[in-house]
């Protein structure tokens, strides 16, 4: 009976593992456009980091795997995916499905991908939400103004009343059984830019949690998915710039399972007989907004981050806060153009105004 329980010990002792101890590297601070994170890594894990011009704009991929090799097919996959998306929802490109929809304006309706019939699905319900101050179907305006060739221009009270009628969400026609969209009048165009973006950095952290990736983030011009706290378990700290200057930050965020964006009027704009114009245009008018001039906004999808920080800058700050407080799961920093700041109820207490 002895020898029996002495051969079980020696078995347990032989089946022993000996765990190596977890080493954290120091700490390393990441500073991107609107906001900065603090960002350490675990022992068996490296920290790469990836740049690459898309969407027009510099988008920002950092993450923590095993391996250089297998970190660079991640980021090929993550930059391929977010590159055919951008394919499909361009305006300016002419075999993206957004292009043809405008193109038959008034004609017939176009069958679309899966991806541009959600995210336009999306965008009519955030235009129901607001009453129409989020409009998809903003682009005779935005071109009036040149913002999207970045020619910027202040057009004539007579070019506004021409084009404002073409200006009206209700008036898209999808049919889902088909996957279609349909303009009805010549003149209409389909702009998404204000909550495509937010998707495709969507999909980019779907993927990266399809590649069991812990600890990452994605930043596209303040549009930022993140995945994960920081490896210590504690939240990372983002960081909203001062609209009007540039280095300095206005507040800090700790921020864990959410997703940020933030609309501001010094992204587009440009100065014409000293009055200063920005691109985020009311629907009703034409005009730029005037009474804000930053929106940071913190949701679980960066879509539905990245559509309302662009919303609640054409509400206003009295409106767009009360949105924000009967929206669950979402929160905001609003700062007016004087620079006063305005936290929704759910953060105030761990916003670091600066």
């Amino acid at each position: 009976m002895q020898s029996s329980e002495q051969g079980n010990n020696q078995d347990k002792s032989l089946r022993k593992k000996y765990i190596k101890p977890i080493y954290i590297i120091p700490l390393v601070v990441v500073i991107i456009l609107g906001g900065y994170f603090y960002y350490n890594a675990y022992y068996a894990l490296d920290s790469y980091e990836y740049t690459q011009i898309t969407m027009d704009t510099v988008v920002d991929l950092r993450f923590q795997t095993s391996g250089e090799r297998h970190a660079a097919q991640i980021k090929d996959q993550v930059f391929d995916e977010m590159e055919r998306l951008e394919a499909l929802f361009s305006r300016t490109l002419e075999d993206s499905d957004v292009y043809r929809v405008n193109e038959q304006a008034g004609k017939k309706p176009v069958e679309v991908s899966k991806e541009v019939f959600y995210v336009t699905e999306k965008a009519l319900e955030y235009a129901e939400l607001s009453d129409g101050a989020f409009d998809p179907t903003i682009a005779p305006i935005t071109d009036l103004w040149g913002f999207l060739e970045h020619d910027y221009r202040v057009p004539s009270a007579g070019q506004l009343e021409e084009k404002l009628p073409l200006v009206d969400y209700e008036k898209i026609e999808l049919d889902h059984e088909a996957s279609t969209i349909y303009l009805p009048e010549e003149g209409m165009a389909l702009e998404l830019g204000g909550i495509a973006k937010g998707f495709i950095v969507d999909q980019a952290i779907e993927m990266l949690l399809q590649k069991e990736v812990e600890h990452a983030f994605v930043n596209a011009g303040g549009d930022i998915g993140v995945i994960g706290s920081r490896p210590d378990g504690e939240p990372w700290r983002i960081g909203v710039r001062n609209p009007r200057q540039e280095q300095e930050m206005i507040a800090v965020i700790p921020v864990s399972d959410q997703m940020v964006a933030t609309s501001g009027d010094y992204e587009r704009s440009f100065t014409e007989n000293e009055t200063r114009y920005h691109h985020i245009l009311d629907p009703d008018t034409g005009m730029p907004t005037e009474d804000l001039a930053s929106v940071t906004i913190l949701a679980e999808s960066v879509l539905e981050a990245d559509v309302l920080s662009t919303t609640l800058f054409i509400l206003g700050p009295v409106q767009g806060m009360d949105l924000i407080e009967q929206k669950a799961g979402v929160e905001g920093i609003l700062v007016t153009p004087d620079l006063e700041i305005e936290v929704s109820s759910g953060i105030a207490d761990v916003v670091e105004l600066q």
